[in-house]
Formats: C-alpha cells, sequence, structure tokens
C-alpha cells in the first residue's frame, strides 16, 4: 500500500492538515483496478524484479513508469549521506512518479523495490501515449501528481538546503527562483537557524564568506550561483541541442506564453518556451487574483500559472528556464533565437510574450536595496520579511491595490502611495473598496517618495503630497514598486516595428509599418491580427502595442494566435513543396 509505517500518509488524520496531499490518500496513492491495469497493459512491459533493486534515483532523468503488479516500491529522500528516509511505500496496483515525468527536469526522489515483485514498467514516450489514449485514467494520474509535488516542496522531500543571511539579495533571489519553479527547499540562516546551520556548516568546511550556497545530493553544493548555474546543477535547466527546430518558439512564460504554448502543444505542434525566472510573468507574482473568469473565490497567480505550466507539459511542450534571449535573428528562416549564455534555437515561428517589467524610480539610494528591501512582487517570500515592519507600496493599478490588500495581513502597516488625485482611475473597484475600509492600509493620493534612509537595511522613507507639500516620515523596512511598466523588448530592435515606447506592432499597423521601413515596400500578405511585421512572429499580452493589460485579455491573445501559426506553417509547407520541382528541374 501507499500508506505503511512510516509514511505521512498513515498519520493519525486529526493530526494532519485536510489541505496535506498525504491527508488524501485516495487521491494521492490511488488503487488501481484489474479493468484499468489491463488496459494500460499494452503499453509497457511485465518484469520481475527483486528486493533491493533500484527503479530510479534522485538525479535521473526522463525515468520511467511503473504500475505495481505484486511486491512494493520504497520511496525515499535519498540525499546520498547514508540517511535515507522512506516516506512512502506504493504496493499492487500502484503506480510511481510525479510531475517531472512530462518534463526532462532529474528527478528529486529514489525509488527501490522494497520486496520481491512483478512490474509493468512503461518508458516515457509509451506513458505519454497511454495518457493521451485513456483520458480517464490520465485525469487519476494526473491528480496523483500534482498532489505528490505538492507534498514534496510543503514536506521539504527531495529538497535542496540552502545556507545564507535572512533577507539578502541574492539570498532571496535563490529562494524566489527555486520555489517560483517548484523545487523543494529548505532554507537555513545564520540569524535564526544557528543550531541547524552551524553544525552543516562545520561539516562541509564552509565559512560565511561562501554564502549563500546551495547544497545538492551528497556533499555536492555550488557558491554564489547565478540562476542558469543553479539551474544546471539541480537539473531544471533544459539542454539544448544544436540540431532542434520547434514549429513554434514561445519567449515568455507569463499568462500569454503559457495559453499559446498550451494551445499549440495540444494542437500536436513541437512547442518550446523560454522563460528567465518561472512560469507565470508578472501575474505569477500577484497574491490572489479576483476578477479571473471562473475563480470566484479568487487564485493566487502562481496557482494559476502553475496549472498551466503541466498543462502546456502534459501536451509535450518543453520548458527552457532560466534563460535570457539576448537576440533575435529574423533575416533567415527558420528563425534563430540567441540566448545570453551562448545557446542558439531555431523555430518556423515565434511566439513574443516577454511581457513588461515594472519601472523604478529616480530617488537616491533606492537601487541598492534592490532586491533586499526594494520589491517589484508580493508573494509570500516577501510577505515573510514584513512580519515587524511597515512598508510602503506604490503604484495605482490592480497590482499594486492587489499587493497592499495581501501585505496588509502580514506586516504591521501598509502605506499606498498613489500619484494620481483618485486612484478609481486606475484600480477596480472592489479593490478600491477594500483598502479603503481596510485598517491596516492608508492610502496617500496625489503623494510621491521622496527620500529613503539606511545602513545594511532600509530603515526609513519620506513622502511629500504633491499639492500640499506636507511630508509624511515613517519608519519603513520594505518598499514594493509597481508604477508602470516597460516593455522588454530591447532584444528585437532592428527585427520587428515598435511604437513610440517600444511595444510591437501588430496587425494591420504592422503592415504599415513594414511599408515605411522598406520604403514603400508592401508585405506579401497583410499581416494576422497579432502576428508583427515580420511573418511567422507573433505579439500577445503586455510586449504588444495597445494591448488590454489584463491576465484574461492575455490568455486570450495568446490562446487565438495559435489559429494563425497553423496558417503560416501551412504557407511554408506550400512555398516548399513549389520549391522542390524547380530544384529537380535545375
Amino acid at each position: 500500500m501507499a500508506d505503511t509505517e512510516g509514511s505521512p500518509g498513515q498519520q493519525d488524520p486529526t493530526g494532519q492538515s485536510p489541505t496535506d496531499p498525504y491527508a488524501r490518500r485516495e487521491q494521492t496513492f490511488p488503487v488501481l483496478t484489474y479493468e484499468q491495469i489491463d488496459r494500460i497493459r499494452p503499453y509497457g512491459s511485465v518484469e520481475k524484479v527483486e528486493k533491493g533493486a533500484a527503479l530510479f534515483t534522485r538525479g535521473d532523468r526522463t525515468v520511467d513508469f511503473f504500475v505495481m503488479l505484486s511486491g512494493e516500491v520504497e520511496i525515499f529522500d535519498d540525499q546520498g549521506r547514508g540517511d535515507d528516509h522512506v516516506f512512502t511505500r506504493h504496493g499492487r496496483h500502484q503506480f510511481t512518479g510525479e510531475l517531472d515525468l512530462f518534463n526532462d527536469r532529474k528527478v528529486l526522489v529514489s525509488g527501490r523495490m522494497g520486496e520481491d515483485g512483478e512490474v509493468l514498467r512503461l518508458n516515457r514516450e509509451k506513458f505519454r501515449e497511454m495518457m493521451t489514449a485513456l483520458p480517464d485514467l490520465a485525469e487519476i494520474i494526473m491528480r496523483a501528481f500534482i498532489l505528490r509535488h505538492v507534498a514534496l516542496m510543503e514536506h521539504e522531500q527531495g529538497a535542496v538546503i540552502v545556507i545564507g543571511n535572512k533577507g539578502a539579495s541574492q539570498m532571496l533571489q535563490i529562494e524566489r527562483f527555486l520555489r517560483r519553479n517548484g523545487y523543494p527547499v529548505k532554507v537555513l540562516t545564520l540569524e535564526e537557524n544557528d543550531a541547524e546551520t552551524e553544525p552543516v556548516m562545520r561539516g562541509l568546511n564552509l565559512s560565511p564568506q561562501c554564502l549563500p550556497v546551495v547544497i545538492g545530493k551528497g556533499d555536492s553544493m555550488i557558491r554564489h550561483p547565478s540562476l542558469l548555474e543553479l539551474g544546471h546543477f539541480l537539473g531544471i535547466s533544459h539542454e539544448f541541442k544544436d540540431d532542434e527546430i520547434y514549429d513554434t518558439a514561445v519567449i515568455g512564460g507569463g499568462p500569454s506564453g503559457l495559453a499559446a504554448a498550451v494551445y499549440a502543444a495540444s494542437e500536436g505542434l513541437s512547442t518550446l518556451i523560454v522563460e528567465d525566472m518561472a512560469p507565470g510573468g508578472q501575474a505569477g507574482t500577484s497574491s490572489k487574483i479576483e476578477n479571473y473568469l471562473g475563480f470566484p473565490t479568487g487564485i493566487s497567480g502562481q496557482a494559476l500559472a502553475g496549472r498551466a505550466f503541466v498543462q502546456a507539459q502534459k501536451f509535450g511542450a518543453v520548458m527552457a528556464v532560466p534563460y535570457c534571449v539576448k537576440a533575435l535573428h529574423c533575416d533567415d528562416h527558420p528563425y534563430t533565437i540567441e540566448m545570453e549564455s551562448g545557446e542558439r534555437v531555431q523555430a518556423r515561428t515565434v511566439v513574443i510574450a516577454s511581457g513588461a517589467s515594472y519601472r523604478s524610480m529616480d530617488v537616491d539610494n533606492l537601487s541598492d536595496y534592490d532586491g533586499q528591501n526594494v520589491h517589484y512582487a508580493a508573494t509570500a517570500l516577501e510577505a515573510r520579511l514584513c512580519t515587524d515592519t511597515e512598508v510602503v507600496v506604490i503604484g495605482g493599478g490592480n497590482s499594486a491595490g492587489q499587493a497592499a490588500v495581501y501585505l496588509a495581513q502580514h506586516s504591521k502597516h501598509v502605506h499606498m502611495l498613489v500619484r494620481r488625485a483618485d486612484v478609481a482611475d486606475t484600480m477596480s473597484d472592489y479593490l478600491v473598496g477594500r483598502i479603503k475600509a481596510s485598517s491596516g492600509i492608508t492610502l496617500y493620493e496625489n503623494t510621491e517618495l521622496c527620500h529613503i534612509e539606511g545602513d545594511e537595511a532600509l530603515r526609513q522613507a519620506e513622502w511629500k503630497h504633491r499639492k500640499t507639500g506636507e511630508v509624511t516620515t515613517r519608519d519603513i523596512g520594505h518598499i514594493f514598486l509597481m508604477i508602470g511598466a516597460v516593455p522588454n523588448t530591447a532584444w528585437v530592435e532592428g527585427c520587428l516595428a515598435l511604437d513610440e515606447k517600444g511595444f510591437i506592432i501588430t496587425g494591420r499597423d504592422a503592415g504599415i509599418a513594414w511599408e515605411k521601413i522598406k520604403g514603400g515596400e508592401a508585405c506579401e500578405r497583410q499581416p494576422f491580427t497579432f502576428e508583427s511585421s515580420r511573418p511567422g512572429i507573433f505579439a500577445v499580452g503586455d510586449v504588444r502595442s495597445q494591448s488590454v493589460k489584463r491576465v484574461a485579455s492575455a490568455v486570450g491573445e495568446g490562446s487565438v494566435c495559435v489559429s494563425d501559426i497553423h496558417k503560416v506553417l501551412a504557407e511554408l509547407r506550400t512555398k516548399r513543396a513549389e520549391a522542390e520541382p524547380e530544384k529537380e528541374t535545375a
């Protein structure tokens, strides 16, 4: 059975949170029927396996899917330090795996036979075929995989250890990257976990100057890593192949990019998503989205992005993270996407969903605290830092409003600064009402930040009313900037037509822009609605000129453009077919 002695699933239910996946045994560790197993059999092969034999080991890529016909398999947290912890067992008619079966990341845990038995083994290709052909079973398996992955995160199983100084910029960047990419992590800080941290540091001969450090299996570690170095160290980052050509490459993993990837992959297109941080984009940092269709109680941006990311992987989309795109080479076809790290990948069509970045402010020394006390997102990670401090939220849009409401639950007080005379001009009514009704938020309209003070950390902030000149000074621990955005389009300059603010022009306006750039030369055809001035290159979401800056509209644009991608690919096939007879004649 899945829940035997030592398994979290067998703990007293009254001692578990009802949201703990291990308390939901029937969904997290389902037992398949004879009929269900008989339907899976054609996709796999039956093998007899002896006790102690390894089915998969932490760090393996592309492991197989196993259904237990007899015996049991032990799933354990293999840290390689001689302290293996078996936290669950899959018995007769249960199956192995979690979400890593849908990607090429290194698996987080190990599995070995706890007793002699017989297994039904499906390799990765056959597993995908089975999931497509048997949707009712796919639903059971997918639900179990999601719950198991959530459990690994919550119980820090298969986790890496991150040691550093509390609130340090690089430490927060590492933790943010791991959590947003769904990687289990145990965080130890010198300030809060001395009793646990010091023995680890002594055992690995680490000094405070080495921090932050990420410790993986055994004594493997990486010090002061960049995100890409960390991604490769943990096996999160995609490893590009020289001969890869995708039907479509999606640049950006926000709502519009994920929507494009889900629809493209589900319709049989080979699909790559390139993302510089984690799925979700700006929306992924939102504490709660309450006006997105179908979620009357709201949903966090990270949860919404996580579900979309799983969908995209389910259909075969590949996520490359954390890669920053340096340039798009669009004079030759297929188009070439060049990463800052030097890798290149080709695609027949490109969907640019790179979004926009929050602006900073021209206040002395503000940039000194970027990533430490100055933030551009309000997630659980940032909220945890604000417990004993007053904070400032700057901005008048929905993102700022959601941040203020969320942070009011975690900080001593929120001071919200808005340059406009009336925040209702730019913010949804339900958020305005909630902010004005909250005793934990003070709203300052017609106000701007003018001065900050601090030493190794931010200590104080001043803001001024723009009409009266009245200055307010408070002890402030953190500032959240959400004051508009600039498009992430520097890497396409010279390739695509942009508007005066740097957003990508699409549709009919892109055709007109093309004629101006080419001195009156018209396009071969008018661009499709979300197509740029180059055929087969699309722009969706916040990066597109004149787009509506809402999650729902971004999702709509990403999904709609896929129908036009099919048209472009059909055009390319026609051109190739017409060119082949000419080559034969020549």
